[in-house]
């Protein structure tokens, strides 16, 4: 969207290559580091094109403090931080899965060693968060969502003149755009990571609620498992013993490679995302682009995207009854699934479009320049 603007645009990521290529007149710069490595490893290969083009503002999350070391570096470049979900709001939500069980064999394990452990299931104070302290140095903290603004600025004391709401774009690929909302199927499909976050296993309690209305119905989960938190038990383990009793409507397909998500949608009544919270989930763009009936998690950036009656429905998290109404629902009425399908559809392109979407982006990076500016004029004049 920026290259198309009129922008030179540069992307560092992790890869498994140390390599720079240009793909759609963006230049990726991949570098081979670790998670927890990678914001020191892409400082060289940034100093080099900062030396040989210099950068007018520079963007990382706040998830890993990935700029963190560039900013440190060269912190005359303004900074622009994106909040996506940070490791004190994952924390959080693993922790509250942690069975009372599984607390105390980590109690009894550390009295055993002869020392009273840490529960590391306590939250950090937010003065000791590396994120928060990254996230603070920032320039402008810009949010896809307003439930991540609001949820980040309390948990974290964000300053709010200095946080603004730039959705993420969303182009519909053209295969997910051209499915037929009036596809006759009684799937229900969901697409991730099968961790607890993303209430899988709230949706698997409600698989045999739906199968007993609907014997025909299908459910396909499809996406690598995690283990469960505080365990080595896969949350897919978890999932199989939830509907076991409606195990013949299951399928569990492990990741898939990108191109093959249409053929998923084409085959799906049905996308259910009933996460305990999310942010800005583009999951949810792509089923309302292929015009499925929504069933999605009425807390977090979710409810931003889908209007409850309209273009999807909203269920609360952790209720997997509630879920299961939902879908039942749909499946019971299919002129209604159709009918939201297609206004999700033309929801996404209204909102969403790279028309609607860059000027903000934009004014986002001007602002963030402005106020590097005025900071630097301020700290002139107080030297």
């Amino acid at each position: 969207m920026l290259a198309e603007r009129g922008h030179q645009v540069d992307v560092f990521c992790a890869g498994d290559r140390n390599e720079r290529i240009i793909d759609a007149g963006v230049a990726v710069t991949s570098i081979v580091a670790t998670r927890s490595a990678f914001s020191d490893a892409v400082r060289t290969p940034f100093a080099d094109h900062h030396r040989a083009c210099p950068f007018d503002v520079v963007e990382g999350p706040e998830y890993g403090a990935d700029a963190a070391c560039i900013h440190r570096d060269f912190p005359d470049v303004p900074l622009v931080v994106r909040l996506h979900t940070s490791s004190s709001i994952i924390g959080k939500i693993n922790n509250s899965y942690m069975s009372l069980s599984s607390k105390v064999r980590f109690v009894i394990g550390g009295l055993r060693r002869g020392k009273v452990a840490t529960p590391y299931w306590r939250a950090d104070s937010p003065l000791n968060d590396p994120e928060r302290a990254h996230t603070l140095d920032a320039n402008l903290i810009v949010a896809p969502s307003e439930a991540i603004r609001e949820k980040l600025g309390k948990d974290w004391g964000l300053p709010p003149d200095r946080m603004m709401v730039v959705p993420n774009v969303f182009v519909p690929p053209p295969a997910l755009f051209s499915l037929d909302p009036e596809r006759q199927t009684r799937n229900v499909l969901f697409l991730g990571k099968l961790e607890v976050r993303k209430g899988v296993l709230e949706l698997a309690r409600a698989v045999p609620l739906v199968v007993r209305e609907f014997p025909d119905a299908r459910f396909v989960f499809v996406g690598r498992s995690l283990p469960m938190p505080g365990t080595n038990v896969l949350v897919g383990e978890m999932m199989r013993r939830a509907y076991s009793n409606a195990s013949h409507r299951v399928t569990h397909l492990d990741a898939v490679p990108y191109q093959q998500v249409p053929v998923l949608f084409r085959d799906a009544a049905l996308a259910v995302f009933p996460s305990t919270w999310e942010n800005f989930p583009n999951v949810t763009l792509e089923a309302m682009s292929a015009a499925c009936g929504v069933v999605g998690s009425s807390a977090g950036g979710m409810a931003e995207m889908i209007e409850h009656g309209r273009t999807g429905l909203l269920v609360p998290p952790r209720d997997h009854r509630a879920i299961a109404d939902a879908i039942i629902e749909l499946l019971r009425e299919p002129e209604k699934r159709i009918t939201m399908g297609k206004a999700a559809r033309a929801q996404v392109t209204k909102v969403y479009s790279p028309e609607m979407i860059g000027p903000l982006q934009e004014a986002s990076y001007d602002l963030a320049i402005d106020r590097a500016r005025t900071r630097a004029k301020l700290g002139s004049l107080s030297a």
